[in-house]
C-alpha cells in the first residue's frame, strides 16, 4: 500500500492543479487509513468549501480542529465556511481564536472585518480593516471593504477618499467606481457621480447596479427622460429588478406621468407585495391626483420605507381605526412643522369621533393650536401624558377616515388657526399706521432633503416688492440680514425684519405677524402652511416637480386645505424670478383692493 504521506502529497498536488475529483478520492483514501489525519480532514474540507458545499465542508474542518485545535489555517478556513453558511457570529469567534494564536495575521483581521460587516457592526469592522492595513499596507481588497464600512457608517467624505485610494490601486475597478459614485451622490455632487457610473459602464456595460444608480443621478440632475432610458436598459437585463422598477416610477412621477409611475409600482407589487418603498411611492402618485381612497391606504407604508425621513412614535396604544373612541384619542404630529399645520386641519373633525382628543405637536405650535382648537388639549412633544389613552394616530393617518375624497374637505371661508387677536391688532397699527399695504415675504425652505429645490432668492421677489404703497415684511425664519442688505443696496427696496419676533421659535408671534399682513408671498415652506391655515390671502410658489410635494396636487391653482391660498407652479426650466414675475400682476391687483 502507498504510504499515507505520499498519498497526501499526491492529493495536494491534484488539488493545486484544480483536479478536485481526483484529489477528493485520494483524501478519502488517507482518511480510510487514518480517520483523524489532520491535513486530510482540513484539505478535504477546504476542497468541498471551494466547490460551494459548505454543509459537507463544515464537519470535516471541525474534525480537523479537534485533531489540531491550534491550527491557524484551519481556524481561518472554518470561519470562511461558517460565513458562507451565514453563521457570521460563529465565524467571528473562529477568527478571534485565530488572532489569539497569531495577533499580527493581516488576513485574520480582514476576515474578522467581513464577519463584523455581515453582523451590522460596521464601526468594529472598520477597526479590523484598519488593523489589517497596518500589517499589510496597500491591499486593495481591504481598502475596498474599508470604504464599504465607511459608507455604512454614513461618513461620505471619508468614504469618497477611501474609494479614491482603492481606485489609485486598481484604476479599472467597476465596483469601486459605482460605490464612489454613490458616495458623491450622497454629497449631492451628482455630475461627478454620473461620471463615475458612466466610467463603470464602459468597463461593464451590462451592470444593472450602475444603470440604476446612473438613473438616480440623472433624476437628481432634473434629467428624468434620460433616467428612464437607464432604467429601461436595467430592466431589459433583469425584468424583475425591483430597484429599477421603483426608481423608474419615480422618474415618471417627476415628469407628471403618474399613471405610468403607478404601472411600475404595480409590477413591483406582483413581485414583492409588501415592498414598503413601492407602496409609499404609489401613495404619492395616487394622492397627488386626488385618489384618496387608495392613496391614504398606501401612505401608511411610509413608516416602513427606507426613504421616509420621519420615525413612528412607540406609543403602546392601539391605532385608531375610524370608529368612535369611548375615551381619549391621542393624535400626534409627524414630519415637519408644515406637515403638522396641514394635517391639524382635521383636528376639529375628531370632535364627533372621540370622547376627548389629546394633540401632541412640536412645542412651538402649542400656544397657537391651543387657542385654535379649544375643545382639544394640546401638549408639546415629549410632555407627560396624564390621560387614559384608548387609541392613538399619527396626524396624517387621520386622512384615511376624515378625508377619503375631495368632497370630504370642509369649505372654510377663513382659516382654522386663530392668531392672538390683541397681538395682531397691535402689529397692524405698527405696520400700517397710514393705511399702507403690508406684504409678508418668505423665500427659503429648510427641508433637509428637498429644501434646495424649494428655495428662491429674495431678489427673485423684486416684481412683488416694487408694488407701490406697500410695506414689506420679512417672514422668513433664520438669519436673512445679508440678503435684505444686498437688495436694499442694489434696488433701494427695504424688507423689514421685526427683531422682537423670532420667526423660527415664536410661531405664535409669527402667526400674529402674518395675520397683520394684507397678503403673503412665499415658497413652499412652513410660512406657506401657517399663512394658509390662518386664512390669509397667500401666493405660494412651488417648484417644478423636484421638491413639489403631493399636497399641492397635480394641476390645481387652489387648495382644499387652505381657503385663501393661490398655487403658482414653476415651469420646467423657468427661473424663480420669471415664475414670480408672471404672477406679479395678479398679486398687484389684489393688493390694490386689500383691506
Amino acid at each position: 500500500m502507498q504510504p499515507l504521506g505520499d498519498m497526501l502529497r499526491g492529493a495536494l498536488g491534484l488539488h493545486q492543479q484544480g483536479k478536485l475529483a481526483e484529489a477528493e478520492q485520494l483524501y478519502a483514501k488517507v482518511l480510510q487509513a487514518d480517520a483523524r489525519q489532520f491535513d486530510a480532514l482540513h484539505l478535504l474540507g477546504l476542497l468541498k468549501h471551494q466547490r460551494g458545499d459548505s454543509a459537507q465542508a463544515l464537519p470535516l474542518i471541525e474534525a480537523a480542529l479537534k485533531a489540531n485545535p491550534k491550527s491557524l489555517e484551519a481556524l481561518l478556513n472554518y470561519g470562511g465556511v461558517l460565513s458562507m453558511m451565514n453563521r457570521h457570529a460563529d465565524a467571528l469567534a473562529s477568527y478571534d481564536r485565530a488572532l489569539m494564536l497569531q495577533p499580527n495575521r493581516a488576513d485574520a483581521h480582514y476576515n474578522r472585518g467581513n464577519a463584523l460587516m455581515a453582523l451590522g457592526r460596521h464601526a468594529e469592522a472598520l477597526a479590523s480593516y484598519d488593523r489589517a492595513l497596518t500589517l499589510k499596507p496597500n491591499d486593495a481588497l481591504t481598502f475596498y471593504n474599508r470604504a464599504n464600512a465607511l459608507a455604512e457608517l454614513n461618513r461620505p467624505e471619508e468614504t469618497l477618499a477611501a474609494y479614491d485610494k482603492v481606485l489609485a490601486l486598481t484604476p479599472k475597478n467597476p465596483d469601486a467606481l459605482i460605490n464612489r459614485g454613490k458616495a458623491l451622490k450622497t454629497l449631492n455632487r451628482n455630475e461627478e457621480a454620473l461620471a463615475c457610473f458612466d466610467e463603470a459602464l464602459k468597463l461593464r456595460p451590462d451592470d444593472g447596479l450602475a444603470l440604476v444608480n446612473r438613473g438616480l443621478a440623472l433624476v437628481a440632475l432634473d434629467r428624468p427622460e434620460e433616467a428612464l432610458a437607464a432604467y429601461d436598459r436595467a430592466l431589459e437585463l433583469k425584468p424583475g429588478d425591483i430597484g429599477a422598477l421603483i426608481n423608474r416610477g419615480v422618474a415618471y412621477f417627476r415628469l407628471n406621468r403618474h399613471e405610468e409611475a403607478l404601472a411600475c409600482y404595480e409590477r413591483v407589487f406582483a413581485l414583492a407585495p409588501n415592498d414598503a418603498d413601492a407602496r409609499w411611492n404609489a401613495s404619492l402618485a395616487r394622492l397627488v391626483t386626488g385618489n384618496f381612497a387608495k392613496g391614504w391606504k398606501d401612505y401608511e407604508w411610509r413608516w416602513k420605507s427606507a426613504d421616509f425621513p420621519a420615525k413612528p412614535r412607540d406609543f403602546p396604544h392601539p391605532h385608531w381605526n375610524g370608529e368612535y373612541v369611548k375615551g381619549t384619542l391621542l393624535a400626534w404630529g409627524e414630519q415637519g412643522l408644515g406637515d403638522e399645520i396641514l394635517y391639524s386641519s382635521m383636528i376639529p373633525d375628531l370632535a364627533g369621533h372621540a370622547g376627548s382628543v389629546l394633540l401632541e405637536v412640536d412645542p412651538r405650535l402649542v400656544p397657537l393650536f391651543a387657542r385654535s382648537f379649544p375643545d382639544t388639549r394640546v401638549i408639546g412633544r415629549g410632555e407627560r401624558i396624564s390621560e387614559n389613552i384608548i387609541a392613538q394616530s399619527a396626524l396624517a393617518s387621520l386622512g384615511q377616515y376624515l378625508r377619503p375624497g375631495l368632497e370630504a374637505f370642509p369649505w372654510r371661508e377663513s382659516g382654522y388657526l386663530k392668531a392672538d387677536a390683541e397681538r395682531t391688532a397691535s402689529l397692524r397699527k405698527r405696520l400700517s399706521p397710514n393705511g399702507e399695504k403690508v406684504i409678508g415675504v418668505s423665500w427659503i425652505s429648510k427641508n433637509p432633503a428637498i429644501g434646495k429645490f424649494k428655495t428662491a432668492q429674495l431678489n427673485d421677489f423684486e416684481p412683488v416688492l416694487r408694488l407701490p404703497g406697500s410695506r414689506l415684511i420679512d417672514l422668513q425664519y433664520g438669519d436673512t440680514r445679508a440678503e435684505r442688505d444686498a437688495i436694499r443696496q442694489a434696488t433701494g427696496l427695504t424688507v423689514e425684519r421685526l427683531d422682537d419676533i423670532d420667526n423660527m421659535n415664536d410661531l405664535d408671534g409669527l402667526a400674529a405677524l402674518i395675520a397683520a399682513c394684507d397678503l403673503v408671498v412665499t415658497v413652499s415652506n412652513t410660512t406657506a402652511h401657517l399663512a394658509g391655515a390662518l386664512g390669509k390671502p397667500t401666493w405660494v410658489f412651488v417648484p417644478y416637480l423636484q421638491g413639489r410635494i403631493w399636497y399641492w396636487f397635480k394641476d390645481q391653482s387652489d387648495s382644499p386645505w387652505y381657503p385663501q391660498l393661490h398655487i403658482k407652479r414653476q415651469e420646467r426650466g423657468q427661473s424663480w424670478g420669471d415664475a414670480i414675475a408672471s404672477a406679479a400682476g395678479e398679486i398687484s391687483a389684489f393688493a390694490r383692493v386689500a383691506r
